[in-house]
């Protein structure tokens, strides 16, 4: 999240706080304002069958942590992955391929790509938030069965899970189970380039794609688990369009029970989709390819990778979002977490795409009366809601009232201020029943069209001063003293409440933003 203060504390560019009072006592007086519409419920009310818990769980692509990543990193080998820190530690569960042999053998495959690294450095992996690696692909046995006993030797020491790989060819397809906030998450991987080391019944290697073997392991871990991801190596190397045959695959293995499918081995990013072939309602989430989250690539593509979260619970994912990273120097860095292209959902603080369409939204209950203020010329939006977190309705209005300078306000002279009646924008919340005023924003560079409270998260509509037709929207988040913003989404939008995660609470969403 990209987030600033808004000083006085509200957002959209530029703000400036007042009191009150002085606010208050720099206009003309002017009468009570009051709406018809009867107050109502601002959130919904919890249902029995809602789940009690969500968890987080984030994808990368390809990790290769040898060659001149290693050498580049010698002196400090934490740093090849230490900007992504944030973003790992903020999710309960974060997974990549490993696209390295951790061993100390000779590099004997034909493939002329010696990607061997360290055992050593699984240890890095650990301590940057790994706590699970995908090591079915075509590299891990580079030098054998005993490659890949090495890499899961180095894992386990820094107790980071291995998916995808075995002694034998019962662990390699066995899933791996793990629990967060109460919600059993089964792994599995498997290779599908053709060219992996696949384990047998008495030796060590990687479970390879074989559509028996994996409808069987698909079907094991969703017998044993509220939630399957499904790692996914293979495709076209360098290929930025949606792969056919990847996506054959997750096709099957979404009719299958995967709730998740991560793709990578493009090294290249390719599109994320949202699908639900046998139409039961539990959609899949397939990355096509997360690309190079870490490799000493330069072709065009290769230095850009894709980070892939979810938010689920034990009725499946119910949003994800697309993070970017660029890798520099041999070392990654955290660009951004995109936005969402069609319907957008705020889960604490942040924008989301939810998986499902929202058939179920509101706007938030009007005020049945207006504070009495002589200030307000004209009110552009009124909502009632909890806009700061406390638990109780707030009375949030929009409104605009005679420009006043203020100390703030006089730093800024090139943002413009007022419309073509001189007006300023304003914001204010109010006590529900007495309108006592708990909290006021000075200028609003930008006026507020629409407002929908949830929780201590206000989704938001902007217009331009001189015009009714929403421009943007974006989230205020509550931090006592006023508000922080996240991104601004762009284009027409319509600010809502929608119980979206099941937990039998509403979250603010912004609707007809196009497609999901």
């Amino acid at each position: 999240m990209r987030a600033y203060e808004v000083l006085g504390r509200v957002i959209a560019g530029s703000v400036v706080a007042v009191s009150l009072t002085a606010l208050i006592g720099c206009v003309d007086s002017g009468g009570p304002l009051t709406s018809s519409v009867v107050p109502g419920p601002t959130r919904s009310a919890p249902a029995s069958s809602a789940p009690a818990s969500s968890t987080t769980l984030l994808f990368g692509g390809d990790v290769m942590l040898g060659r001149s990543v290693a050498s580049a990193n010698a002196s400090d080998p934490a740093a090849v992955l230490r900007d992504l820190r944030p973003q790992l530690a903020a999710a309960d569960l974060a997974l990549a391929n490993l696209e390295s042999p951790l061993t100390l053998l000779r590099h004997t495959s034909a493939n002329p790509n010696a990607l061997e690294a360290d055992p050593a450095l699984a240890d890095v992996l650990a301590r940057v938030g790994f706590g699970a690696m995908s090591v079915a692909n075509n590299h891990v046995g580079d030098e054998g069965a005993a490659s890949v006993s090495d890499t899961l030797d180095a894992l386990g020491k820094a107790r980071v899970l291995a998916v995808g790989a075995g002694r034998n060819a019962a662990q390699a397809y066995a899933p791996v189970v793990v629990e967060r906030n109460g919600i059993r998450i089964a792994l599995l991987a498997f290779d599908a380039t053709g060219q992996g080391s696949p384990a047998s019944s008495t030796t060590a290697g990687v479970a390879v794609w074989d559509r028996v073997r994996m409808r069987a392991a698909v079907a094991e871990a969703r017998s044993a688990s509220d939630l399957v991801a499904v790692s996914v190596h293979g495709g076209a190397e360098y290929h930025f369009g949606e792969d056919p045959q990847l996506s054959r695959i997750a096709s099957e293995l979404a009719l299958w029970g995967a709730d998740v499918v991560w793709c990578h081995g493009p090294h290249v990013v390719q599109p994320t989709a949202v699908i639900d072939p046998d139409k039961d309602g539990r959609p899949t989430v397939v990355a096509g390819s997360l690309g190079n989250l870490l490799f000493d690539q330069s072709i065009p593509g290769t230095t850009q990778g894709a980070l892939l979260e979810v938010r689920a619970n034990k009725l499946g994912v119910f949003a994800y979002r697309i993070g970017i990273t660029d890798t520099k120097d041999r070392r990654v860095s955290f660009v951004r977490w995109e936005k969402p292209q069609g319907a957008a959902v705020a889960l604490d603080g942040e924008w989301y795409s939810p998986t499902r369409a929202i058939d179920r939204w509101s706007v938030a209950p009007k005020p049945m009366q207006l504070p009495k203020l002589p200030a307000i010329r004209r009110v552009d939006a009124a909502a009632v809601g909890d806009a700061n977190g406390d638990g109780r309705d707030e009375v949030v209005v929009s409104y605009r009232s005679p420009f006043h300078v203020t100390r703030e306000n006089s730093r800024l002279p090139a943002n413009r201020w007022t419309d073509p009646r001189g007006l300023a924008s304003h914001l204010g919340l109010y006590e529900a029943g007495t309108l006592r005023p708990l909290w006021v924003a000075g200028t609003v560079a930008r006026p507020v069209s629409a407002i929908a409270p949830g929780g201590s998260e206000i989704a938001v509509g902007y217009t331009a001063l001189d015009a009714t037709e929403t421009v943007a929207t974006a989230l205020w988040l509550w931090r006592g003293f006023g508000f922080i913003t996240a991104e601004e989404l762009p284009g027409p939008g319509t600010p809502g409440l929608a119980d979206v995660d099941g937990d039998g609470q509403s979250e603010p969403v912004v609707m007809g933003r196009g497609a999901r």
